[in-house]
Order: C-alpha cells, then structure tokens, then sequence
C-alpha cells in the first residue's frame, strides 16, 4: 500500500477544489492532498449541468469562488482583462465563463491534477492513526479525511417522469417543448429553448414567478442571522433552513428577462401541476391539456443523505452522530464529525445554515477546517 496522505479529499467539485486550494494556503504540500472524485477533471459535474442550462451568470457574489481569498476573482478579472460585462449588477454576480476560467487556472496553478484520483468511493474504514479509502481502483491511507460530496447526482423527479427527461440529462429537443418548474434552472434552460423555438416553448410552473435575489436570506451569511441559528436546537435548525431556503425562485434580472418572453409569445407560460404524463404531452390537475414532444423536468436534484450511501456502514461502524432528521452532527468550530473526518456542503447543513451547499458555503467549512488543524 502507497504511503499516507496527510490529506485526502472525497470530492472534486467546488467545495473540494476550495478545501484543496485553502490546505496549500496554509502550507500544506500539493503531493501531500489527494482527491478523489468519479469525473475525470475539477467541476466536471458543475461545467455539465450549467452549460446544459446555458447558464451566462452565477446567482453568488464576486467574492464567493473556489479560493478563501474573497479578492482573488476579481483579481484575476482584471489580469486577464475581462471587460465590465464580466460582473452583473450590485452584488458583482460573476459569469459562467469567468468563474469556470478562474476555477480552471486555480487547480492548474496549485497542481490539482498531480493529486487527482479519478475513482468511486466505496466506503472508509481505520487502520491504526490511519483512515482507509476504499475505492473502485485502490485503497487509500489518509491522517485526515473531507467529505466534499457537493450535490447528490441522483435526480430529483415526480413520479410520473423518468430520468430522461430530467433538465441534466442531455437530449436533443423537438417542438413543442415543456418545461415543468418554477426555478433559476428552469428559467435559464427555457430561455435557451426559446432561442431555438420561439412562440413553441410552455413553461409550468406552480406558482407564479417569484423573485428572489439569493436562495434565502443574505442574513444568513453572517452573524445578524446565524448567531441566533446557533442557538437553537438541532431540530430547530431543520426547521429554520426549510423556511428560509427559497427554491423555485430567480434573480430580479432573470424573471424580468422571463416575463419579456412571455408577453411577446415567444415562451408560453401555464400556472398548474402536472398530473400525468400523456400519448402528447401532459396533464394538469385541473384538468388542462398540453401538448408537446419534448417534456424536460428541471426539478432540482436530491440532496445526499446518510442513509442508503456508503456513509451509512461509516456512521454505524464509529458511532458517528447524527441528528434526528439524520443530519451529521459536527463540531460547530472544527466541522469535524469524527476524528479526523471533516464534513461540507449538505453533510455541514446544520452548521452553516441555509446556505450550506452553496459556494459560500464551501468557502465557511474551507476556512474552519483549515484554521482548526493548521
């Protein structure tokens, strides 16, 4: 078996890439970190899914990236001479392409190849001080582990729908299209559809479009908010980050952009829920028919779990603790869950708060690893 890693970091996507990038920060060695993730390169699964929506702005701020440093996009925007397009609106919203560029330049400045393992994470065990990584091709040793799983790929789908026509999966579309959900996701990827079929595209939405500049409140990224998320219990904390997190909703820009579509007839909007899907099209629950050849569902996707993953034999076998919703319960300073296995993104939901899975997020858990251990 090769020698240990001081680090290894389950999970190659932004949270991953900002852990990795924070260690080398704080002087640990790049051949001293390894990543293990199942795609080949640094947010591959993120690249796909946004190009597939056509995704030209990111709904996060100039400041959250994959660095900690919260300067270093916009200084890499001026050395690589992006024009003022680069940057929308007060809050500095970044485009795709200058925040994958950046992201792309960082992994290739620190050597995150020289410490990518492209393999499928089967489970983790102990030997001694070590963790032991098993994984599709070898078994790894590591003195400290980061579960950096992001997102879940498990598609989130009503039940009437299967995985094809998920927003993610790619297909080619034919008209008329249908486009079931009320999100950034559905926005954007309607949008893109109109371009190719204008006045032959039909959004469903259950609701209608509402606005929202963040997933939830921006109180929630500082101490106005999550002072008093900390002192609740861990039930609580549940409950709190179901009520302020804001799915099915979009950017002032985007729903704007939206509703222009709409009143030219170039996307046809319909408020309902769809029933079943039929021989044409689909079925809403009062009783409206809707054709289309292409149904696309952009539906969200779910969000890891414990239970039913490989996480699950890890937890029972150490006695890992977890709330009653089945959330790990970390270290509210280290982001610790066990000795020497840390925890970010959905896994870290009950620490961070309601914007645990978002960049921002993965900046708050980089940062607290990092500052606890070195």
């Amino acid at each position: 078996m090769n020698q240990p890693y001081e680090w290894l970091i389950i999970g190659g996507g932004i949270h991953g890439m900002t852990v990795f990038h924070a260690l080398l920060e704080r002087g640990v060695k790049q051949k001293n970190i390894a990543i293990i993730d199942r795609h080949a390169t640094p947010l591959a699964n993120w690249q796909r899914q946004t190009a597939r929506i056509e995704m030209p702005y990111l709904r996060s701020t100039r400041v959250h990236h994959t660095s900690t440093n919260p300067t270093s996009l916009r200084r890499f925007a001026d050395e690589q001479e992006y024009t003022s397009q680069a940057f929308k609106d007060t809050y500095g919203r970044p485009s795709l392409e200058l925040f994958n560029d950046h992201a792309i330049q960082l992994a290739k400045q620190n050597g995150a190849d020289e410490s990518w393992f492209q393999a499928e994470v089967l489970g983790l065990s102990k030997s001694g001080e070590y963790w032991q990584i098993k994984t599709s091709s070898r078994t790894f040793q590591a003195n400290r582990v980061v579960l950096a799983l992001g997102q879940s790929e498990r598609l989130h789908l009503p039940d009437w729908a299967d995985a094809t026509q998920h927003v993610f999966e790619e297909r080619e579309e034919t008209p008329p299209v249908l486009v079931i959900g009320g999100g950034i996701s559905a926005i954007h990827y309607t949008i893109r559809c109109a371009k190719k079929f204008p006045g032959q595209v039909t959004l469903i939405t259950k609701r209608s479009l509402v606005q929202s500049a963040f997933d939830a409140d921006r109180k929630f990224m500082g101490p106005k908010g999550l002072t008093p998320f900390k002192s609740l219990s861990l039930r609580e904390r549940r409950q709190l980050i179901a009520a302020e997190r804001k799915p099915g909703t979009a950017p002032q820009e985007l729903i704007q952009r939206m509703r222009h579509l709409i009143r030219t007839g170039h996307v046809n909007h319909q408020i309902g829920e769809v029933k079943q899907q039929t021989t044409g099209g689909v079925l809403l629950t009062d009783g409206t028919d809707l054709k289309g050849t292409t149904i696309v569902c952009a539906t969200g996707i779910r969000p890891l779990t414990i239970q039913g993953s490989w996480l699950e034999s890890v937890q029972r076998q150490f006695d890992l603790p977890l709330s009653p919703c089945g959330t790990p319960v970390l270290n509210e300073e280290t982001f610790e869950w066990g000795e020497g296995l840390y925890a970010t993104g959905s896994l870290a939901d009950l620490t961070v708060g309601p914007f645990a899975r978002s960049i921002y997020g993965g900046q708050v858990a980089a940062r607290a690893i990092v500052t606890a251990v070195l």
